[in-house]
Order: structure tokens, then sequence, then C-alpha cells
């Protein structure tokens, strides 16, 4: 008995999770069923899968879980363990960005369900004005015509807006569907405009398609956490941010637009605004939220989204003898990877500031519980020490 315990063990691998459950009793009294060392390096690689930070603290857990369901004999991952794990992945992939604990996602999310809306009204408001304008000056004040045949990108934000007031009347399931579709409707703009050679239409799309997808994923990650409605409270704060962004813009815009003779919608006034002079402010807004432990779990969908925008009117992309609307495919893909990278790599910086904050608080949870008070030159905690 102890010597089939023993090779079952070992054939799990020495120390691991796998090894505590290779052993595992039957039903027979007496009888282990030998865990194939195969199928341990499978379920380690299907794990792989996952993001880095959710591996490193449900690692063993899960592979604890599979063995303790895998059956007498099995050799190899089924194919429904091979879909649910790959299929988890995906999941996690998608809300990483948002963190790895519900704490963070649950923070990251409540914070994005007030900003987003913030960020993406103004544009939103501008082209369905613009759309609204063209139609009326094409077909006079009583006709109607669809307005994506005017502006492509107009039918996504007349969803989006319909989304976003949905929500705030409490339609969270058909304010989600509706975000969705016009998400939906954003990437098949953007596929529709570099199929008809306008590449550099889609160029400067990407970035607000990439915020109507941000933001049905805000809404899709609050399902998913089990977040409960909204209360009136965080829905007063994005009345509250939308009006205000929005009535910036406007007070910012209207005295140039008057001088030129143009809507304050047009985009005529936003011609004197150099690129340095927006970015400068975003940076710090976003440096600053790097120091609250709840608002940074918001900084790295922010952080990307504001990368898109920024490249999106800036010569990145191109050299100095090349025309900036000579946009192709690759400029788009190049905008999309490097705006997807850098929610990623955000996230790895914020759980890194989280991680030093919790050793921090438990040092200082130690002090007080001990009475003691650290020296000049005791290390303080997450600074490197020698052995």
């Amino acid at each position: 008995m102890s010597g089939d315990r023993g090779e079952g063990l070992r054939a799990a691998g020495d120390g691991s999770a796998a090894a505590q459950v290779a052993g595992k009793p039957t039903a027979e009294p007496g009888a282990t069923v030998l865990v194939a060392p195969v199928l341990v390096r499978d379920y380690r690689r299907l794990l792989r899968l996952f993001p880095y930070t959710y591996r490193r603290a449900h690692e063993a857990e899960m592979l604890g879980h599979l063995l303790d369901g895998a059956q007498p004999g099995q050799s190899r991952p089924t194919r429904a363990e091979r879909w649910d794990l790959v299929r988890a992945a995906a999941r996690e992939w998608l809300l990483a960005p948002l963190g790895s604990t519900p704490s963070q996602r649950r923070a990251a999310t409540g914070l994005l369900f007030v900003l987003l809306p913030a960020v993406l009204v103004v544009m939103a408001v501008r082209v369905v004005a613009f759309a609204a304008a063209i139609v009326r000056a094409m077909l006079g004040p009583e006709g109607s015509a669809p307005l994506v045949a005017t502006v492509p990108t107009a039918l996504m934000w007349a969803l989006w807006l319909a989304a976003v007031a949905l929500m705030l009347v409490g339609a969270r399931r058909v304010g989600l569907v509706v975000a969705v579709l016009a998400a939906g409707v954003g990437v098949a703009v953007l596929v529709v405009s570099v199929a008809a050679g306008s590449a550099f239409a889609a160029y400067l799309d990407a970035p607000w398609v990439g915020g109507l997808v941000a933001y049905a994923g805000v809404l899709a990650a609050r399902r998913t956490c089990r977040v409960g409605a909204e209360p009136v409270a965080l829905r007063a704060a994005t009345v509250g941010a939308m009006a205000l962004v929005l009535g910036a813009f406007v007070a910012a815009t209207s005295a140039d637009a008057a001088h030129l003779g143009t809507p304050w919608w047009s985009g005529g006034a936003l011609v004197s605004w150099t690129l340095q002079a927006l970015a400068a402010p975003v940076v710090v807004l976003l440096g600053a939220a790097l120091l609250g432990r709840r608002t940074r779990q918001a900084v790295p969908v922010l952080g990307g989204l504001a990368l898109a925008m920024v490249l999106s009117r800036s010569t990145f992309f191109w050299s100095g003898t090349v025309s900036i609307q000579t946009a192709d495919l690759g400029n788009v893909l190049g905008l999309l990877g490097l705006a997807t990278a850098a929610p990623l790599v955000l996230r790895w910086a914020v759980n890194r500031l989280d991680e030093l904050s919790e050793a921090r608080a438990s040092h200082r949870a130690l002090l007080a519980a001990t009475g003691g008070t650290p020296g000049p030159d005791a290390p303080r905690p997450g600074e490197p020490t020698a052995v």
C-alpha cells in the first residue's frame, strides 16, 4: 500500500499540488489511483494559457481540482476540459486590464462606468450633430435619411448614446446589448473603411471604436463580477461628468467657432490645439491617478485609450517625407496593437504598486501589533536587501 502511494506521488511530481492528489482513494477501500505524468504535464500546459498574475494565485488550486476530477487511467485532458480551460483563459485575458482580483475589477469598472462616457460623449455628440446637419442640408428640414449613409460612424455613436441612456435609467441588460451592438457596428465600420480604400479614416476612427469596445467590456465585466445595480449616486456622477466635459468643450471652442463662423461641433476651432497641449494634462491626470489604490485600477484602460488617441493624431507611423493621409492597413494594425499592449503593461505596473502597498500595510500592521518602530537602518518593504 505505501509503495503504491509513493509511486503515485512520484508520478505526479515532487512537492506539487498534483502530487498531493496523485494517490487519491477510489470507491474501493485500499485502492489508489495513479496519475500519469503526461496528464499533469498537459494540465500545466493548459494552465499556462492564463495571465501570469492570475496563474500565480490560482494555479495550484486549479491543478488540484483538475486532478481530483481525473478518471482512473486517464492520460490526457478530455475535450471538454480543454475547451473549458481555453474559454476561461480567454475570459481572464479579456478581463486582465481590469485586474486579476474581484476587488480590483469592481473598483476599475466603477470608475470606468463614470469616466468612459465622459471621454466619449464629446465625439459622439459632434458626429451625430454633424451627420444630422448634412442630412438637413441635403434633404431639407422635412427630409430624412439613414445617418449611416451620411457619416459611417454616426450609427455606432447613436447606438452608444442610446446604450448610455439605458444604463442611466437602470435598463442594464438592454443597455449592455445595445452597447455591444454599437461596438460591433464600430468594428464593421473599420473593416469596411479599410476594404474601401479609406484606411486613413479607419486610422482616425480606431481609437474611438476602441473606446466603445472598452465601454461594452466594462458593462459585461460588471455583470461577470456580479456587481449589483448601479446606485443613483454613480449614475448621477456619470451624468455630471458627461455634462462637465461637454460643457467645457463647448466653452473652450465656442469663441473660436463664432469667429470662424462655424458651429461648435464642426472641429474648426480645434486646429489651433496642439497635440502636446492636449497630451500633457492627460499624462498628469493618469500619473496622479496612480497614487490612489482605487483610482489606479482604471489607469490601464484609460492609458491605452489615451495612447491610441494620441497616435491617431500624430505622425508616429510616418516619415517626414510621406503624407499622413497615406495610411494603410499596417498603420491601423500598428495603432490597434500598441493600444492593446499598453493596458497590459500598465496593468503590470498597477499590480506591482498594489503589491507594494499591501506589503507596506502589512509591515505597519505588524509594527502596530508589536508596538515597535523601525530603526533608521531597517529596510522598508519593497526595498532590496543584502543576502
